[in-house]
């Protein structure tokens, strides 16, 4: 039902229209990494390479113009930028960003920013925590033994009990050196019906070094900021301030972007962190809520549209064309009256 109604909206003129209203509002894109193992774990968090490079052969040729972070910015504060203007944002850093996403911007001229999570940059260990539920979600394995801090038996043909194993995987691995970590990760593959050092060695899951990063500012992709830790608490919001300072200081010596924009992790954010964003030297802040941003917008405070792997190209131009943003703000006016019981 939703892709014929969204079939009549772009044929019958509504996405053109949709367009015309929101010309004035920025479309910020948000994308993270690349899937490039067989099957495919994630749909906004790793996208597939192919989906990727047509989605932006589609933009490099669309009527929509692509433009910087910066001068999307700069253009919320005094109109100055084109109409429906569309920002590339990526987040985190990871290998397959480098190895799929850069060569595809730079084949169409399009330019991007990556926010870089630098203690993982830093570290170079794999990110257990999303390795273990992507290989627990792919496998046909229905049970698993393996050893943690003992004998454990887990149950793989229950949501709540994959749930359970991924917790207690992840955990192990977290707190295992990076020696035992590997190994551990290797038995677990091997017991889920993959090959572990085919998958480690991959990078799937590890994010580019420095000096990979220091490539695709070199090939034109914009740095930004992203904290060190990637983890932010909305209670204790003046942390923020420290994750900047650090996050900064580790970006600083191998890219020459200004290091003024910032990306709130998971889209941990409260008001109370846009003071301290501001004496940290950071002027604009994207959340991954969905939708464009108006010129009023706060600048801590930037929506973004999450493409993905599971986003049809139907859904990914009806958000672009505003089309979706205005049934979501009707939707949002039809709650409020209800709610004051008008």
């Amino acid at each position: 039902m939703k892709n014929l109604i969204l079939v009549l909206a772009k044929y019958s003129g509504l996405f053109w229209l949709s367009g015309l209203l929101t010309r004035n509002e920025l479309r910020i894109l948000a994308y993270h990494g690349t899937w490039f193992l067989d099957g495919h774990y994630g749909n906004h968090l790793f996208m597939s390479p192919e989906k990727f490079g047509a989605r932006m052969a589609w933009l490099a040729g669309s009527k929509y113009r692509v433009i910087p972070l910066e001068e999307g910015v700069e253009g919320l504060g005094n109109g100055g930028f084109p109409p429906n203007a569309v920002v590339i944002t990526i987040d985190d850093g990871w290998y397959g960003t480098y190895q799929h996403m850069v060569p595809r911007l730079a084949e169409h001229g399009l330019p991007a920013t990556l926010y870089a999570y630098s203690g993982a940059i830093e570290s170079q260990r794999p990110l257990y925590h999303i390795l273990v539920p992507a290989l627990i979600a792919l496998t046909a394995v229905k049970s698993l033994e393996l050893e943690l801090d003992g004998p454990h038996q887990f149950d793989l043909t229950d949501p709540a009990n994959k749930a359970e194993a991924v917790e207690q995987i992840s955990a192990a691995l977290a707190q295992a050196s990076d020696e035992n970590a590997r190994t551990l990760c290797r038995t677990l593959a091997r017991k889920l019906g993959f090959d572990g050092d085919t998958i480690l060695d991959s990078r799937q899951f590890s994010f580019m070094t420095f000096e990979e990063l220091a490539a695709t500012e070199q090939d034109g992709l914009d740095i930004q900021l992203h904290t060190h830790t990637h983890h932010l608490d909305v209670r204790t919001p003046e942390t923020v301030a420290s994750e900047v300072t650090i996050n900064r200081e580790k970006l600083a010596p191998y890219v020459h972007s200004n290091l003024q924009h910032f990306c709130y992790p998971s889209g941990v954010h409260s008001e109370a962190m846009y003071g301290y964003l501001q004496e940290s030297g950071v002027r604009s802040a994207t959340l991954v809520d969905t939708g464009l941003v108006r010129p009023e917008s706060p600048p801590f405070a930037l929506k973004r549209l999450l493409d993905g792997e599971q986003v049809s190209q139907l859904e990914f131009e009806a958000e672009l064309s505003g089309f979706l943003e205005l049934l979501r703000r009707a939707k949002s006016r039809l709650q409020g009256s209800a709610g004051d019981g008008r």
